[in-house]
């Protein structure tokens, strides 16, 4: 019989893609997908195809009126042929904190470029 050896935790390392997803997980996303519609939800799975799971999933609606309502779908699985943009929702403190690292690069003093 073969001899498997096994790692001594039981317990290989996650690639770094994997551990940088895990970041993200319960954050909140926005998903546009290709018809147009729009659905907002915490982040709760991404599978190696790229299909993505989100949970307390609202879609966002536009009558025919003009007026934007929400529908609660729940748990929705959204395919990544369906996918046309997702976009995570930063909080107030990211967002600030993204603008003062613009504002510091544009104050930084940059060397001229030797043609």
């Amino acid at each position: 019989m073969g001899n498997k050896s096994m790692p001594s935790s039981g317990h290989e390392p996650r690639p770094q893609s994997v551990q940088e997803v895990r970041k993200l997980l319960y954050r909140q996303f926005r998903v546009t997908l290709i018809s147009g519609r729009v659905l907002e939800g915490d982040f709760t799975c991404l599978d190696r195809q790229g299909n993505i799971i989100l949970s307390n999933t609202f879609e966002q609606v536009t009558t025919a009126s003009g007026r934007r309502e929400e529908r609660h779908m729940g748990l929705v699985l959204v395919p990544i042929a369906q996918q046309h943009k997702v976009e995570l929702q930063v909080t107030l403190d990211e967002e600030v904190s993204m603008l003062k690292l613009v504002e510091n690069y544009a104050a930084s003093p940059r060397e001229e470029a030797v043609v």
